[in-house]
């Protein structure tokens, strides 16, 4: 799986071109344009996508099976009914490779969804959830 991480897009499609620009010296199916599911969800021809973006950062994960990311600062404020960060970014990253979209009102009280997910903290002061995906993780700064 590759996750493409920039601070400098101005937004996801930027990204995207960055990381189409990658891949081509890889020799990898490129991503193309970024379309969008009826539920809002990025969608392209080649690959199993996720993005997710806060505070100037996106990243944009492929994958050849369904992934779902999520990247949030760990002192962010979260939803009354999470216990913490890290368990709502995982049920961020976990919704997001469903494809059931974020849904507060269906939120459990005191749920865990931190099984649901990987943990990986490349970036100071951030927690990045990834759901799904395949192998190991690739991070590429575009």
């Amino acid at each position: 799986m590759l996750i493409f991480f920039s601070d400098t897009c101005a937004d996801s499609q930027e990204l995207a071109e960055r990381a189409d620009k990658a891949l081509s010296v890889i020799g990898k199916p490129l991503i193309g344009k970024i379309t969008k599911k009826e539920n809002g969800a990025p969608l392209c021809s080649n690959w199993n996508m996720s993005i997710t973006h806060t505070d100037g950062i996106i990243l944009l994960a492929l994958s050849s099976k369904p992934v779902g990311i999520d990247i949030e600062r760990e002192d962010r404020e979260v939803p009354s009914s999470m216990v913490d960060m890290k368990n709502w970014t995982a049920y961020e990253a976990y919704r997001k490779k469903t494809g059931e979209g974020i849904k507060l009102s269906e939120v459990r009280e005191g749920g865990d969804y931190t099984r649901e997910a990987e943990f990986h903290y490349f970036i100071d002061g951030y927690i990045l959830a990834v759901a799904g995906g395949e192998g190991a993780l690739f991070t590429i700064c575009v």
